[in-house]
């Protein structure tokens, strides 16, 4: 049952407007209704539904605290569709189309200065010009560290009923902005294979 209400806890956090803010939540799941529980007799229904409480309180905790996560990490509305140098790791499998490829990028830090983005990205690399505008040695291929310089604009799509959401499933995918690599600026693959277990996988 307490599994059950800290499930609920966080399935009630997807039906509100806005995020409260996490830490009162915090506050009355570890002082409040497990004070309340241990002073109570163990066996007692009371006791019980003060745990049953506690569990729920955890679970909306839980569930405000990674969507303010999720959500904190977008691209400011000020660097929309402005060049942004920065350095990564490809971090998927490149999908290509007829123009170019598109893949997930691991941002791991910005250089230009005063500019942010989120930490994950999705980019499409385009043939330019009818010569590819992508590194001419082979393919990208997953954890390959690169110097790109980047244009991003925050996700945008239809939530028609019954349609496909694709903002929803970037969100899903933790992906929070969306954009392409600038041809006209130079490409620099920084490292050959940068080693972790998801880019070993991919």
């Amino acid at each position: 049952l307490n599994i059950l209400a800290f499930a609920a806890g966080v399935f009630a956090v997807q039906f509100v407007p806005t995020l409260p803010s996490w830490a009162p939540w915090c506050i009355g799941v570890f002082l409040l209704p497990p004070a309340a529980a241990l002073s109570l007799p163990r066996g007692g229904a009371l006791r019980r539904w003060a745990l049953g409480l506690a569990a729920l309180l955890c679970g909306l905790a839980w569930g405000v605290w990674r969507a303010d996560l999720r959500l904190g990490d977008e691209l400011p509305v000020a660097w929309e569709g402005r060049d942004i140098e920065v350095v990564g790791v490809v971090a998927e499998m490149p999908q290509p189309f007829a123009r170019g490829e598109r893949f997930v990028f691991d941002v791991e830090q910005v250089l230009t200065a005063g500019a942010s983005t989120p930490e994950k990205v999705m980019l499409s690399w385009y043939v330019a010009g009818g010569e590819a505008a992508m590194p001419a040695h082979a393919p990208i291929a997953p954890g390959e560290r690169w110097r790109l310089t980047l244009r991003l604009k925050r996700p945008h799509g239809n939530a028609n009923p019954h349609g496909f959401d694709y903002e929803a499933w970037l969100l899903e995918r933790g992906i929070r902005a969306t954009g392409y690599v600038r041809p006209q600026a130079p490409a620099m693959r920084v490292d050959a294979f940068v080693a972790a277990p998801a880019y070993a996988v991919e």
